[in-house]
């Protein structure tokens, strides 16, 4: 049974399945009514308890990791066991008003009350998320420079003499390698809806480290190879951290 009703003066009527709904403000003292679904509702609005109200986040039951409340599937590890969770304020309120303990012994970040933040999967003990996003890294790297050679050379066939030809090209050919290897970062980090930005971090520069190990085909020199794997190794972890930026604005955690 439904009911219309007016939590100031304690007035309701019964729900009509004939008569559409007037919401209006009540006739006896001019409160705004409210709907009541069930008895249990009307009970609580005419007794005036404070129910807390749900929150914007869902909590994942099995990775203890906070999504937003329009997810189906949890962002950490895709499990769809979420479930919602109680504003931190109006549930306050509510222990205030029921002369409830306030010590909850739990985590309380921002207005939601969650048993734990953390996800318990960290994507950089994982063996397989490594070689994946390993994998994903150097075909996106070698992908992104493949295009860019083929835009340095237009129509043109590549010439027999490859170091005339990356001489005269050594700007483009610079700015290639530079934006295929932060591309790669930022590509290793999207297979993974959300991480921490170190681990962001030291998942995307070793795809600039194997990336940098490439120059021992080039040259033997431990200075150049030393150099190489820095410079690819950071420019990687700057993708890196860029695609975390973004997914962390996406999902607004």
């Amino acid at each position: 049974m439904s009911y219309i009703v007016c939590r100031n003066c304690k007035k309701f009527v019964k729900v009509d399945e004939n008569i559409p709904l007037n919401f209006d403000k009540c006739e006896n003292c001019g409160h705004i009514l409210e709907f009541a679904g069930t008895d249990s509702d009307l009970n609580i609005i005419l007794n005036d308890i404070k129910v807390p109200k749900i929150s914007d986040n869902k909590i994942c039951l099995s990775c203890h990791g906070i999504n937003p409340r329009e997810t189906g599937a949890c962002l950490h590890c895709g499990s769809t066991n979420l479930h919602f969770q109680y504003d931190l304020e109006s549930f306050q309120d509510f222990q205030e008003a029921n002369g409830i303990s306030n010590d909850l012994g739990m985590d309380r970040p921002g207005k939601t009350i969650i048993i734990q933040a953390n996800p318990k999967f960290n994507p950089k003990n994982s063996v397989i998320f490594r070689i994946f996003s390993l994998m994903i890294g150097l075909i996106d790297f070698f992908f992104f420079t493949f295009v860019g050679v083929q835009l340095v050379l237009g129509s043109s066939e590549i010439p027999s003499d490859i170091m005339a030809f990356v001489t005269q090209n050594l700007y483009s050919l610079t700015s290639i390698m530079v934006v295929s290897l932060i591309l790669a970062g930022l590509m290793s980090v999207m297979i993974i809806p959300r991480m921490s930005y170190r681990d962001s971090l030291e998942t995307s520069s070793t795809i600039g480290i194997v990336v940098g190990l490439i120059t021992l085909f080039v040259s033997k020199d431990l200075l150049m190879l030393f150099v190489s794997i820095l410079v690819c190794g950071f420019l990687t972890g700057i993708g890196g951290l860029i695609g975390e930026y973004i997914i962390h604005k996406l999902t607004n955690n």
